[in-house]
């Protein structure tokens, strides 16, 4: 073999090499892409609200609950703190199938060591969780019936309480009172931390949507809370016994049963429970 044939030949064999190495590098590129393509999806498999749209983001999805106020209590949560009642010990926890009838008012606080289960709302707001369902048929009927109901107090903290007692007390000293005088004035409008019903989770202050006029709110929550389990909480002739001024926004869940013998024999809470 010449040199010259021995030359051709050897390009040739470079030739050959270049392109086996080409195909080369573009299978591992390949390959690399695959493995990353495998990767991403299993990082995605494991995360999948980083990908799925949430409940709330879907159309026609249903809402946790009515639009609420910007919110002033606690951030959402599980499961509340342990709320102290003013005398520890003085009330024992309540039997599981009796929640929803606990008494609490200036006379009876908050069970030692209390805890709830919250669910939480918009805005802030939460509730027991166990009413969610029978809150949330109430607030669609009323829409539906052309009445459109809004949360603007729901379940508050102990400390929460004691910093809305703390409020009241300053404007009324503000206005001239004694601090005697404005704590017992105080008292006819927000109760002694440890003895609200908002501390239950049971309890809400609800008013018109989009700050319109709550009579027509509150009127058809009066004649139609008890479907749902609720009860006009501080009826106003029943301040004597309640010991807390008439509050038409103010509704309390005790279970569909007991909220119709309520509310169709006019009675408050405490009444009821004494018989």
């Amino acid at each position: 073999m010449d040199s010259k044939e021995h030359r051709a030949r050897a390009e040739a064999n470079r030739r050959r090499m270049k392109r086996l190495q080409a195909v080369l590098l573009v299978l591992l590129a390949l390959i690399a892409a695959l493995l990353v393509y495998i990767a991403l999806r299993g990082i995605g498999s494991k995360n999948p609200e980083s990908s799925a749209p949430r409940p709330s983001d879907s159309p026609g999805a249903r809402t946790d609950a009515p639009r609420t106020e910007a919110p002033e209590s606690t951030p959402a949560q599980t499961q509340a703190p342990v709320t102290q009642a003013p005398a520890p010990g003085t009330t024992q926890a309540p039997a599981e199938e009796s929640w929803r009838l606990l008494l609490v008012n200036a006379d009876h606080p908050l069970p030692e060591g209390f805890r709830v289960k919250l669910k939480a709302l918009r805005n802030g707001h939460q509730v027991d969780e166990r009413i969610y369902p029978e809150l949330q048929q109430m607030f669609d009927d009323a829409r539906a019936a052309g009445i459109y109901p809004y949360i603007n107090e729901s379940y508050r903290t102990t400390q929460r309480q004691q910093e809305i007692m703390d409020k009241y007390v300053a404007r009324y000293e503000a206005e001239g009172m004694s601090h005697e005088a404005a704590v017992q004035k105080a008292l006819t409008v927000v109760a002694v931390p440890g003895t609200s019903e908002h501390e239950l989770g049971l309890a809400l202050d609800i008013i018109a949507e989009y700050d319109n006029d709550s009579t027509a709110t509150w009127n058809w929550l009066r004649d139609n809370c008890w479907r749902y389990g609720f009860i006009l909480r501080y009826p106003a002739d029943k301040e004597e016994i309640t010991g807390i001024s008439f509050e038409p926004w103010h509704f309390r869940y005790v279970g569909v049963p007991d909220a119709q013998a309520i509310m169709e024999r006019g009675l408050c809470l405490e009444e009821y429970l004494s018989e």
